[in-house]
């Protein structure tokens, strides 16, 4: 066998390799986040995701809040714990669900989808945070790590599914009384405003009346309705988001495709030519 025609052999047997290794490990996932929430209700800052090996534990109920956790719990922004999560994982990959349209902030009735390319040679699990709005430091959450596992041992995808976010997962940071004073998401109110919280991560900690006293107006110029927002009295029953994780379609050619298709064809030109020498 020609020296030409080992190596074209040889690219051929590592494109295949290379599609092999691609479709098993290369997944597109789609993200849609639904706030279940009537007019009136509850909004959320930017949906903050990650998939991880399971070391990047966010917060811990009666723990202290680390600083990523305090900033996200009192602005929405998740830069810091976003290094907190690369600093365990970093192979980590996040994606941030914002509204298109508007504001950011995800409000009532509201869905919101994005998708993101996920590579898994392990298993790979899921994270969710984001600030409750309007509060001093409401946040959502999943305080075990291993909660939602969405690829397994082998690096496959565990199939769709649908989270139901509801009271049980929102969370007190601890990290500033709730009040009026410094409350996000309320006009005239300066969120830089920080009085001194509770000092630990909490459940069961409803909003403060004050959001809801008469003239108090939302960023949007909207009122929160005070029937809408108990979700201390039956924390299971109160339904706040949906997160559906779901599979794109694969694309019919992996990326290696082109080269295989292209090594094989030149094999047969090669071939042709031969027999009719």
């Amino acid at each position: 066998m020609k020296s030409a025609t080992r190596h074209l052999l040889a690219l051929a047997v590592t494109a295949i390799g290379a599609s092999a290794g691609l479709s098993a490990q290369a997944t597109t996932l789609k993200i849609t986040v639904t706030n279940t929430q009537a007019e009136g209700g509850l909004s959320i800052t930017p949906l903050y995701t990650a998939f991880h090996d399971g070391s990047f534990d966010a917060f811990d109920l009666g723990g202290m809040a680390s600083p990523g956790i305090e900033l996200i719990a009192e602005t929405g922004m998740p830069g810091t714990v976003a290094a907190e999560r690369r600093a365990v994982d970093p192979d980590s990959q996040p994606l941030v669900l914002a509204s298109p349209s508007g504001p950011p902030p995800i409000q009532p009735g509201e869905i919101v989808t994005d998708t993101i390319d996920v590579t898994a040679t392990g298993p790979l699990f899921f994270t969710f945070l984001s600030m409750l709005l309007p509060s001093n430091d409401h946040f959502i959450g999943n305080d075990n790590p291993l909660a939602y596992q969405i690829f397994d041992d082998s690096g496959n995808f565990t199939g769709d599914r649908t989270i139901s976010v509801t009271g049980a997962q929102i969370y007190d940071a601890g990290t500033e009384a709730n009040g009026l004073e410094g409350a996000a998401f309320i006009q005239g109110v300066d969120i830089a405003d920080s009085p001194a919280g509770e000092g630990s991560i909490q459940q069961g900690i409803p909003l403060s009346n004050e959001l809801v006293a008469p003239g108090v107006l939302l960023a949007t110029g909207d009122t929160l309705d005070p029937a809408l927002i108990d979700f201390t009295t039956d924390p299971a029953a109160f339904g706040l988001l949906t997160i559906q994780i779901s599979e794109v379609a694969p694309v019919p050619l992996p990326a290696s495709a082109p080269l295989l298709l292209g090594a094989l064809g030149f094999l047969g030109w090669r071939h042709r030519r031969k027999a009719h020498r």
